[in-house]
């Protein structure tokens, strides 16, 4: 007789293990360049195998996608309660929100890259939206707290909301993550003796926190 909590156990190790060496190797190389040979080798699996848990690459990719930006949730809202919650003001939310990206510069260079190698493979391959449905609903999730930061602004008057919602936050979310995600593979160096941008980050974060603040 099959142990079902044994089989079950070992899938999810399986998957696991595909998760963490596809995250890896993503992160590395450009998702593009990436086969699923090379995925199914470095997590010990023959290639049938990973195509039985993820039908396509980009099936792959995403669930990797989604997964990061869990993990990644899990430590922001540490990172937001030691910092002192809901008691902040909208303008020091603001603040928590533009040292997330800074946080991931210095700590998540890899999730930079993946993200910023991702976005590039999901347009390229014109990935059905359904697909990255999974994907995007980690991400909103950013997006809600930042809702909650503007519904505080309303009531609090600690940050100038010159613009919608909306335009508000992904104005804000892609400059700093553009910037990040270029530091962090070494698009941009300012001289040849800088390999730190955490300072550029922090100017970025002044500047942005000098337009919107009351």
């Amino acid at each position: 007789m099959r142990n079902l909590e044994k089989d079950a156990r070992e899938m999810a190790e399986r998957r696991e293990r595909m998760l963490s060496e596809g995250f890896r190797i993503f992160s590395q190389k450009s998702i593009e360049v990436v086969t699923m040979q090379e995925i199914a080798k470095a997590s010990g699996l023959g290639v049938a195998t990973v195509y039985r848990y993820f039908r396509t690459k980009a099936t792959l990719v995403i669930a990797i996608g989604a997964k990061i930006w869990k993990e990644y949730a899990v430590e922001v809202e540490k990172m937001y309660q030691a910092r002192g919650g809901d008691a902040m003001n909208a303008a020091e939310e603001l603040a928590f929100f533009l040292d997330s990206f800074i946080d991931l510069y210095q700590n998540h260079k890899d999730v930079l890259r993946f993200i910023r190698s991702f976005e590039t493979y999901i347009r390229y391959e014109n990935v059905p939206e359904e697909d990255v449905r999974v994907y995007n609903e980690v991400v909103d999730g950013f997006a809600r707290k930042f809702h909650a930061v503007y519904e505080k602004a309303e009531r609090d008057g600690t940050l100038r909301l010159e613009l919608p919602e909306k335009k508000f936050f992904y104005t804000i979310l892609y400059i700093m993550l553009s910037a990040s995600e270029k530091f962090a593979e070494g698009l941009v160096y300012p001289s040849e003796y800088e390999e730190d941008m955490t300072e550029e980050l922090e100017l970025l974060k002044d500047m942005i926190l000098k337009k919107y603040s009351v």
